[in-house]
């Protein structure tokens, strides 16, 4: 009995123990922690990593890092921010070591050399932080007619860049025709816009309705900054703010309110009253009384800027149109323009004696690519244009007769002498209206063109009581003295053509070899004819020559079909008239 028990026994405890060793679990499970850590991604300064147990939700640690120029915007788990984001002091778990990678947002920096501010509007505009044509905050900087883009000594509508020196002769950002030349732009293209031309880069000039967002959006202190008056414009968003001068403007040579009151241009005009400009102003008034206004302003006066860009803008590159007089006189400003973009070439400013100008060309000769008076033209690199220049014949000679240029809008040349004259004095033959020789006895009952009277009409009538009626009412080339006894394309003027040289000269009384008459000199030339005063024929006789002359047009006259008209003079007096076809008057042809 006791050796059966001593072989069981001794099993029987090891399997116990065995049993006890690898069968039972703990009773109470360890903790794991687990490490954040934070980098800094750019910035400066130290954080201790942040310790949590697995499962706890507790705060992330308070950020402590700073960059310069730059706001913390929260953490992310991926330095370029493309994983997963947290705000700081945010609720966090985690269940594995990780480091968290500060974000950050730029609220100060540079645009091609001048520096910026983010004041966190909601179209994202950033502000430059000082004037353009200044180097510190409070300075005035430079002060630009609206469109230009460089100071000058003086502001006026005589000195502005886009007129012919007065308010209503502008040349272009115009969309009121009683304002100049019409071009519908309300918007300075960038070759025009003084940040643009000036900074480079994205910088341009600010929209009126990004003043008013500038207005709305940030909190207004009338303020002193190292001495200088202006107005501190701190964001409602994130704090950051810009100081504003009162830099007062420019009118003629001088400055106005200079340190009391600011005037800032935006970049597009009134488009009802076009001579002005939209903008911000501002005063501050000794009663503690404050005024910000959004105002329209002349565009000739000189004003400071204040430049702004988007993210978006896209930067400009400018090229230079240039222009050569070639071999004429006066000057004319480079052009720039912005690379890609239409605008308009500048309304030629050159002059040459004896010439016409006629257009531009790349190259002197014309044998370049040529364009217009005021073209608009694509350019992507620098070009100089070349005017080009036509010869003003003044003088030549139509089919053995001598004509003069007197520059008149028609484009008509004049005979230098009557027809049937040899010199400018002569009186030449006396034609009666319709016929082409010259005649003996000038009547009713000689007129080649009636029955014997003024009723009884046989050509050139409109009215059935005068006699047949055939409704012409300027003469034919076959019954025109001029084409007929001289050829070529001579003819009669019209009474329209009678009218441009009698308004378009200068009439002076004189004597030329001893026959009085009119100097007749161009009011755009200066060239000249001379009208003798030959008198007119009735019947037989000449009356009065040397007193008073007449000269047949070739229309006939509105008030009865037996009168036609005629320019005629006293010493005192040009005008023109109608009377009896019969009559013999002088004629002076005219050429196209």
């Amino acid at each position: 009995m006791m050796t059966t028990m001593k072989k069981i026994f001794p099993y029987t405890f090891c399997a116990l123990v065995a049993l006890l060793m690898f069968s039972c679990e703990p009773l109470i499970k360890p903790q794991h922690h687990f490490s954040v850590l934070f980098d800094a991604n750019g910035g400066d300064g130290d954080m201790d990593a942040q310790i949590l147990a697995e499962g706890v939700i507790d705060h992330l640690a308070e950020n402590n890092f700073q960059r310069e120029g730059y706001t913390f915007v929260g953490w992310n788990t991926a330095p370029d921010g493309s994983g997963t984001s947290y705000d700081d002091t945010d609720l966090f778990k985690t269940d594995q070591n990780l480091t968290l990678y500060a974000q950050w947002k730029q609220v100060k920096g540079d645009e091609n050399g001048h520096e910026w501010v983010d004041l966190d509007l909601p179209s994202g505009l950033k502000w430059a932080t000082c004037n353009v044509g200044a180097t510190k905050l409070e300075g005035y900087g430079d002060y630009f007619a609206w469109g230009e883009t460089a100071p000058k000594e003086v502001y006026s509508w005589e000195t502005y860049k886009y007129c012919n020196g007065s308010s209503t002769s502008l040349t272009k950002y115009n969309t009121n025709s009683s304002y100049g030349t019409v071009d519908n732009k309300k918007q300075l293209d960038f070759s025009d816009d003084a940040a643009r031309v000036n900074w480079g880069g994205k910088w341009r000039m600010p929209k009126a309705i990004e003043f008013e967002e500038l207005y709305i959006n940030c909190t207004w202190t009338w303020t002193s900054q190292n001495g200088i008056n202006g107005y501190k414009v701190t964001s409602k968003n994130n704090g950051n703010s810009l100081f504003l001068p009162a830099a007062g403007w420019l009118a003629d040579m001088e400055f106005e309110y200079v340190n009391k009151r600011g005037l800032y241009f935006a970049d597009n005009i009134n488009s009802l009253e076009p001579t002005a400009a939209h903008g911000l102003y501002f005063d501050y008034f000794e009663t503690n009384s404050e005024r910000i206004d959004f105002l329209l302003n002349y565009r000739y006066i000189g004003q400071a800027l204040r430049a702004v860009f988007s993210d978006n803008d896209t930067p400009s590159t400018f090229v230079t149109l240039s222009f050569d007089a070639n071999g004429g006189e006066g000057t004319m400003a480079e052009q720039l323009f912005d690379a890609g973009v239409a605008q308009n070439i500048p309304t030629n400013k050159f002059t040459r004696s004896g010439y016409n100008f006629i257009g531009w060309n790349t190259n002197a000769d014309g044998s370049g690519t040529s364009y217009t008076d005021s073209q608009e033209i694509t350019l992507s690199q620098d070009i100089t244009l070349y005017a080009q220049w036509e010869e003003i014949v003044t003088t030549g000679v139509e089919n053995g007769h001598e004509w003069v240029d007197l520059g008149l809008p028609s484009g008509l040349k004049w005979a230098t002498c009557n027809v049937g004259a040899t010199t400018s004095e002569g009186s030449g033959d006396y034609f009666a209206w319709g016929e082409t020789s010259p005649k003996v006895d000038y009547s009713w009952n000689t007129y080649k063109y009636c029955n014997g009277s003024s009723t009884t009409l046989t050509k050139y009538n409109n009215k059935s009581n005068y006699g047949t009626v055939d409704n012409k009412t300027s003469l034919d080339l076959i019954d025109d003295a001029a084409r007929v006894n001289w050829g070529g394309s001579w003819r009669m003027p019209t009474r329209a053509e009678q009218d441009e040289l009698r308004e378009k000269c200068t009439w002076t009384w004189t004597t030329l070899n001893g026959i009085k008459g009119y100097k007749v000199t161009s009011k755009s030339n200066g060239n000249s004819i001379f009208l003798p005063a030959a008198g007119y024929r009735n019947g037989t006789d000449v009356f009065p020559a040397g007193s008073y002359g007449v000269y047949w047009s070739s229309s006939l006259s509105s008030d009865g079909p037996f009168h036609a008209y005629f320019l005629d003079f006293y010493s005192d007096y040009v005008y023109w008239d109608g009377y009896d076809r019969y009559y013999g008057h002088a004629v002076r042809a005219v050429c196209p």
